[in-house]
């Protein structure tokens, strides 16, 4: 009947692609970054999203390391909840989750690189952009799923007149793309308009062409000297999915950053790995926010060029290493004004690198990994965190810290110990 806008859902209703609905559900990014929602390999057959809920219309998925098709499915209802809807029993507690129906999604191949990365599934703008995110790092949640571990923050989808936790500082988003947006919706085939040709991507109205949105915050940043180097403003991507932040080639050049990196990394992205990327640590970053601005030093950011969903270079992308010690809040709005909002720093122990309260067997695997001796370099940006002492070495000098802090697994490590 050519409704093709979604409809918001406060609960789960419908019946299950592949039931149980409780048992076979997959483990997922919420991605603010991302202009669909999809699954893909092994993901994707769980969820149900094969055979005859697949159209035969397909979508190129562009990202770093190249691009893949992904098959449209038919319209259906997308629904999602925090690990904190997973029982002791590995079922899911379906009174917990939110979500939208009438929804065309995708169903993509593997998505998996050879250092052992993948991507299962991802909620989208196309459902976060309506509801309220709240991450919670002082409430850390660890679940296991079909034998594997999972660790993340609390995260809720909750309806934005929902109260949320105090922030203190909220950074002010706006919603970009190729037109104004206020709902969400997918668009038929003209050749046959029972068929989905476009995905459910942000749109104006039900009917109008999916263009998709995404949000974005201004940042600023410098390298060397303030006297004689000026604050660069960067338009940048607020991607809760993205682990590193990243800046472009040009924004390198405007920042007159060195030809020799500081550090190389691998990336894993839709297209598979694509090795040794360059990465900087900038000296200065200031974000602009209501209750004050956000100021950080020697930020690492990789440099790569990523195209918006309008076929533009961004400036870069804010990823989630910023807030790493904070809980976050994703205030989104397509009709008002929008914030990613942030608490002060969490009191966390050194040592406490998966930031679960206890400073254990995990976390030394992680110092080991980090490991490299006295008058040696860092291996990776990660290992800032274990550099205590900031001498940009990981040493005896931070194991001792490290042994100071130990608490053992389950047990709750003295807050601020070693800082």
């Amino acid at each position: 009947n050519l409704e093709l806008a979604h409809t918001l859902e406060s609960g789960y209703i419908g019946s299950a692609l592949n039931p149980p609905a409780n048992v076979n559900y997959v483990i997922g990014l919420a991605d603010s970054g991302s202009d669909v929602e999809l699954a893909a390999g092994s993901s994707a057959t769980r969820l149900g999203l094969s055979g005859a809920y697949l159209t035969q219309n397909t979508l190129p998925l562009g990202g770093v390391g190249g691009t893949l098709d992904a098959y449209l499915t038919w319209p259906l209802g997308v629904f999602a909840a925090g690990l904190g809807a997973v029982n002791p029993d590995e079922s899911l507690d379906l009174a917990d989750v939110v979500g939208h129906s009438n929804v065309v999604a995708l169903a993509a191949p593997p998505i998996e690189c050879s250092n052992g990365e993948s991507v299962t599934a991802t909620i989208g703008m196309p459902l976060l952009a309506f509801y309220t995110t709240v991450v919670r790092v002082d409430t850390p949640r660890e679940v296991t799923v079909g034998g594997v571990t999972y660790k993340s923050p609390d995260v809720t989808i909750q309806d934005p007149l929902d109260p949320i936790p105090t922030i203190t500082h909220s950074i002010g988003l706006s919603v970009e793309g190729p037109s104004p947006v206020t709902t969400a919706s997918y668009f038929p085939d003209f050749f046959d308009l029972t068929t989905p040709f476009i995905p459910t991507l942000l749109s104006a109205a039900d009917g109008d062409l999916p263009l998709g949105a995404s949000f974005f915050a201004d940042i600023n940043a410098r390298q060397g000297d303030p006297a004689t180097n000026p604050l660069v403003p960067l338009h940048v991507l607020a991607d809760s999915g993205a682990q590193s932040s990243i800046i472009s080639e040009a924004t390198a050049a405007n920042l007159s950053l060195p030809l020799q990196p500081d550090f190389t990394v691998d990336v894993c992205g839709v297209g598979g790995l694509v090795e040794d990327v360059a990465g900087y640590y900038v000296d200065y970053v200031r974000i602009s926010a209501l209750g004050g601005a956000l100021e950080y030093s020697r930020v690492p950011f990789i440099v790569l060029d990523v195209q918006g969903s309008d076929g533009t270079v961004l400036d870069g992308i804010l990823g989630m290493n910023f807030f790493w010690n904070r809980n976050v809040v994703l205030e989104a709005s397509l009709t008002s004004s929008a914030f990613l909002s942030v608490s002060d720093p969490l009191p966390i122990a050194y040592g406490d690198f998966d930031v679960d309260t206890d400073v254990d067997e995990d976390d030394l695997v992680y110092f080991e990994s980090c490991f490299a001796g006295a008058d040696q370099q860092l291996l990776a940006p990660d290992c800032d965190f274990v550099d205590v002492n900031g001498d940009s070495t990981i040493d005896m000098a931070d194991f001792a810290v490290f042994q100071e802090c130990y608490s053992g697994h389950g047990v709750a490590a003295t807050p601020n110990c070693g800082y």
